[in-house]
């Protein structure tokens, strides 16, 4: 089984961001959002 790592830290991933449907790690998913990092805070992808 092949493992998803983040697209922003290169982590295995755990969650995808709501918005984007990308993986993210734990620390670069907001579970308030249930997106990742990038998107909570504006930035593009």
């Amino acid at each position: 089984m092949k493992t998803a790592l983040c697209h922003i830290c290169g982590k295995p991933a755990r969650y995808t961001c709501s918005l984007c449907g990308r993986p993210v790690c734990e620390n670069d998913y907001d579970p308030g959002t249930g997106m990742c990092k990038m998107h909570k805070t504006g930035r593009k992808v």
